[in-house]
């Protein structure tokens, strides 16, 4: 009896556990919430050598001030409206990508030579992160490049099932660089990637995850 007790209980649970588990046609149905968690830059190069000047403020101050406007900026940062959630189904929180990037090394990864990664390599960087959020969908942008010679921040939007910390999407969005001083032209490229979602990029999205 105690054993088939415990069998019924094992069960129970791998079967919550598989259900707890969010997917886009989750999202896209309003049944979860979405967590901006902000750059992941582990993976970047910075292309045009003739842009990156100065590898020890880029590596000290810009990343995690790239990081933190999500937050102080957070209505011209935010995401909630592209993809039509509610307030209680939104959040920004970039603490994890600020911590994890400080094992970054900008100076040796200045270049000329052109650059890519794979969705290989974005599901690797993913499986390493310590997230402190655990419910609902994370969104981080694996920062590929910021292209000087091609004026554009080239990432891979992902989405992070938060509770096991599985990949369930991502995809390559370039975003045209732009604004004044450095920190706000490569700023100007996380704006244009979140205004690609709500102008096109969501409505492709919710169509092929229907649930």
């Amino acid at each position: 009896m105690k054993k088939l007790l415990l069998i019924a209980f094992v069960l129970f649970h791998v079967v919550s556990v598989a259900n707890a588990d969010n997917t886009m046609a989750d999202l896209f149905a309003g049944k979860t919430k979405l967590v901006f968690l902000g750059l992941d830059f582990t993976q970047a190069k910075y292309i045009g050598k003739v842009g990156f000047t100065d590898a020890q403020a880029i590596q000290n101050q810009h990343i995690v001030s790239w990081n933190n406007l999500i937050e102080l900026e957070a209505k011209k940062f935010s995401l909630q409206k592209a993809f039509s959630l509610k307030d209680d189904q939104y959040k920004s929180k970039v603490e994890d990508m600020v911590s994890l990037n400080k094992s970054v090394n900008v100076e040796k990864n200045i270049t000329d030579d052109e650059y890519s990664i794979t969705e290989e390599q974005v599901k690797k960087s993913v499986a390493k992160y310590s997230l402190s959020e655990k419910d609902g969908i994370g969104i981080v942008y694996v920062v590929e490049s910021l292209n000087k010679n091609a004026e554009k921040l080239i990432v891979w939007v992902t989405f992070i099932d938060l509770a096991t910390k599985k990949v369930i999407h991502t995809e390559k969005v370039e975003g045209k660089a732009g604004g004044f001083g450095f920190r706000n032209y490569w700023a100007g490229g996380v704006y244009k990637i979140n205004q690609e979602i709500d102008k096109s990029l969501y409505k492709k999205w919710s169509k092929s995850f229907k649930a």
